[in-house]
């Protein structure tokens, strides 16, 4: 007898990002995952968002559309509505790969003791022409608790993991995901895997909160990071640091230069994402809702 399909809960908190979330939504609704609790939480946008989505909101189960304090403020509160086994969020300008959910639901089932999971990063333009990519070590938990370099848009967890330490601090207007993912770490030592696929797409433009805010308000908030979980620098951290970063950079080029394929992405660089979907991202229609198993 097969397993029954845990559900799995995605938060995408928006604001003016009507140029892109019809992409984001539609890479959730083409999932076809039948035990899927979307949630959307809009800080009332004004760029005509909300008619973007109106043909698909009746497929959301929650839908706020009111002012927020912000990103983080947002993702707490739909963190607080949902109900899944497995979580995770979803920002308005990102998306999904192909197979995501049916994969991530098969992997927790098939291994209990994993209690998160990520993917290399795969990039996309405003245009969703794929640019570059991040392809990232095997998990280390000392590494990855001391440099914000988990894709955020790739990341899945356990409710049961999410309980232990608590929702997304809405004081963060940056590092949300990095003082997440540290405690989770933290609560859960070795537990965390990094997958050899894509799971998530970054968009890299202009408008970009992570390009804004990098070098200013996330330095900052990663230094709070590090001091509120004892996460002392060493002398040689700065070399480790570049060393690491620069390392997961040239894996990617040289991936793209060898054009290399994993699932959630085509080789090399320069081809329009929707070629992964098959042409169907683009394209306004929905296919019916699948049925719970």
């Amino acid at each position: 007898m097969s397993r029954p399909l845990p559900r799995i809960s995605i938060v995408t908190p928006s604001y003016n990002q009507a140029r892109f979330i019809g992409w984001t939504a539609r890479s959730v609704f083409l999932q076809r995952y039948p035990n899927l609790e979307y949630i959307l939480m809009d800080g009332g946008s004004t760029d005509g968002t909300m008619d973007v989505l109106a043909p698909w909101l009746d497929r959301f189960a929650h839908v706020t559309h009111d002012r927020d304090k912000g990103q983080s403020d947002a993702i707490h509160r739909g963190f607080a509505k949902s109900t899944g086994d497995i979580m995770a969020y979803l920002n308005s300008d990102d998306m999904l790969a192909p197979g995501t959910l049916a994969f991530v639901a098969d992997y927790f089932g098939r291994h209990p003791d994993v209690e998160a999971i990520y993917s290399h990063r795969c990039t996309v333009d405003g245009h969703n022409k794929a640019l570059w990519y991040w392809i990232l070590p095997r998990h280390n938990d000392w590494y990855m608790s001391r440099w914000d370099l988990i894709p955020q848009e790739t990341c899945f967890w356990r409710r049961r993991l999410f309980e232990r330490v608590g929702n997304v601090d809405p004081d963060y207007r940056f590092a949300m995901d990095y003082d997440l993912f540290v405690r989770f770490m933290q609560a859960a030592p070795g537990r965390m895997r990094r997958l050899d696929r894509f799971l998530g797409v970054f968009r890299e433009h202009e408008a970009a909160k992570t390009s804004r805010l990098m070098e200013t308000v996330g330095a900052e908030e990663i230094k709070r990071v590090w001091q509120r979980y004892g996460l002392r620098p060493g002398r040689l951290d700065p070399l480790r640091s570049a060393r690491f970063y620069h390392g997961v950079i040239r894996a990617g080029a040289k991936f793209a230069a060898q054009r290399r394929k994993l699932p959630g992405a085509l080789a090399g660089v320069g081809y329009n994402y929707d070629q992964v979907w098959g042409g169907v991202l683009d394209d306004g229609r929905l296919p019916p809702l699948a049925a719970v198993a």
